[in-house]
């Protein structure tokens, strides 16, 4: 199934939810940055008023960011986004599979649209910054025509590009988190040591000046938080066990015959898919 297959209310969520994504690591990324630039301003004690001017203005900025990210709160827009996102994503394929709640025979385009519009008036603080995609279709014809498929390749479909598909991108990206978070750690203990050495340098050689202790420590600090706003050990044990309780459920699949066991397996797979992304964002806005 393709991107442009899925309803508008889709689209228009996912690229809400990515814009704000990349504006909150970028503003992390900026307030670390000028944390460190200070730091290093601070340690050239060249007593110029070029450089203390410099430094103000590089406070300034990082105090701005930090302003930003407790007032615009983008990490709450990127997160409830995906939500809404995922909610029309898992609707979607619900409406496609004929599963719960669209396991009836009779035209349920009115029943689906009006789980669209219930999912939109949840996520309202995320919908009314939504200006993309606002007169595109929310049945498209992909969608119509593969309800209308027999059970076995409506099964068949479902175990591809829905199970086969999910299990993947879990698996995959809990060893790209779970490598990330081991060569940010090896790189957080390196800065620490590095310290430690300009430490133990200074003591036994006072005369230098200039010592980069202060600012391996900043960096140290400014590289903690990196990682904290990133929790790649945290996504990595989520996305695992997300992995694993799909594949467990996808066994299910070939022992499946008729469609009121198949509206029931979808609406299990679906839960499951959904259940991971829910904990997490319930668990930032604690």
């Amino acid at each position: 199934m393709e991107i442009s297959d899925y309803p508008a209310l889709y689209h228009a969520a996912d690229k809400e939810s990515l814009t704000a994504q990349q504006k909150f690591f970028g503003t992390i990324f900026a307030n670390i940055t000028c944390l460190i630039l200070a730091s290093i301003a601070s340690s050239l004690d060249f007593h110029s008023k070029w450089i203390s001017i410099a430094q103000a203005i590089i406070l300034l900025a990082g105090l701005a960011s930090s302003i930003y990210l407790a007032t615009g709160r983008p990490d709450r827009i990127w997160y409830n986004g995906r939500a809404l996102a995922e909610s029309v994503k898992t609707s979607t394929w619900r409406y496609m599979m004929k599963a719960e709640p669209f396991d009836a025979n009779l035209d349920v385009r009115p029943l689906f649209m009006t789980r669209l519009k219930t999912i939109f008036d949840q996520n309202k603080s995320v919908a009314k910054s939504m200006v993309d995609f606002a007169d595109g279709v929310q049945i498209t014809d992909y969608m119509r025509n593969t309800r209308a498929l027999p059970l076995d390749q409506r099964k068949a479909l479902y175990e591809n590009e829905r199970t086969v598909e999910q299990q993947k991108w879990y698996a995959r990206k809990a060893q790209y988190n779970k490598k990330k978070a081991n060569s940010f750690f090896l790189f957080l203990c390196l800065l620490n040591a590095a310290a430690v050495i300009s430490t133990l340098l200074k003591i036994a050689y006072p005369d230098p000046k200039f010592w980069p202790t202060d600012i391996l420590v900043t960096c140290s600090a400014a590289l903690l938080s990196w990682i904290q706003a990133k929790r790649f050990q945290e996504l990595s044990s989520a996305y695992s066990l997300a992995a694993y309780e799909i594949g467990f459920i996808r066994e299910q699949l070939a022992r499946i015959t008729t469609e009121k066991k198949f509206s029931l397996f979808v609406s299990d797979a679906e839960n499951a898919f959904s259940r991971e992304h829910t904990q997490w964002v319930a668990r930032k806005d604690e």
